[in-house]
């Protein structure tokens, strides 16, 4: 069992890592200038964990896991509250996370993200995560309610990609994120292209009866010399190389 004593305060983001499964971390995380005793207990795979701050315990349960550890934050460095995530290592190594608070002597969940490869705060209400993608990461950002003791997701009209890839069999970009848009150009075999950004908003039927949604992710899409245009995932994923698909 690994025992942590932090003495520092940090002013802007603090996190305390621990990766075995059974954890100890001390330190006031409710800023009444009080110690506080966290303690992360996991069994092994597929087993509840055992979450204990000072007196009070509760367990939880990933939807699956073989190992866990926890993280201290601070989300919101205003609300005199620092928040214990409990993270479990699931399948291709994303993370399920649970969020905690310490108020009034009990432990109050206050979040929940279920898969992702990372979590960030900078201490202004919001919590960033990795997302994975297919080929690519996205940056979803979540605003946190410190009254209401919730997540809420922040939508991007966009979300930045940069990939790189080489066409390898013709595909057609149009002027917008529509399937009625302008035809812009006709990419060509060996043409040299980055995708730069996604917009992952809309679902369509791939087929008859079957609802899509990643397949039907736009991308802006620029060549090598400079044109601009887009096109769904579903229109031109099998026809060009470089993109590493994985998860």
């Amino acid at each position: 069992m690994n025992t942590i004593k932090i003495t520092v305060l940090l002013l802007v983001l603090f996190a305390v890592n621990s990766y075995s499964r059974d954890t100890t971390v001390v330190l006031d995380i409710n800023f009444d200038r009080t110690d506080d005793v966290i303690k992360l207990h996991f069994p092994g795979e597929n087993e509840p964990f055992t979450l204990t701050i000072n007196n009070k315990t509760l367990k939880g349960e990933f939807i699956y896991a073989y190992d866990a550890g926890m993280k201290i934050i601070d989300i919101n460095r205003n609300d005199n509250l620092r928040e214990v995530v409990v993270f479990g290592y699931g399948n291709s190594d994303q993370n399920e996370c649970f969020f905690y608070q310490l108020i009034d002597n009990s432990i109050v969940r206050v979040g929940y993200l279920p898969s992702n490869y990372g979590i960030e705060t900078d201490g202004r209400g919001t919590v960033a995560e990795i997302a994975w993608m297919g080929f690519w990461s996205a940056r979803f950002e979540y605003s946190f309610d410190t009254r209401a003791k919730s997540l809420t997701f922040i939508e991007e009209e966009f979300y930045d990609v940069n990939q790189s890839a080489e066409v390898k069999l013709p595909f057609k970009l149009l002027a917008s994120n529509n399937d009625n848009a302008e035809l812009v150009t006709e990419l060509k075999a060996g043409t040299k292209i980055t995708l730069v950004k996604a917009d992952i908003t809309p679902a369509c039927e791939i087929n008859t009866g079957y609802i899509e949604d990643m397949m039907c992710d736009w991308f802006l899409i620029q060549t090598s010399s400079g044109v601009k245009g887009w096109c769904r995932l579903k229109d031109f994923h099998e026809k060009v190389d470089g993109l590493i698909w994985a998860g």
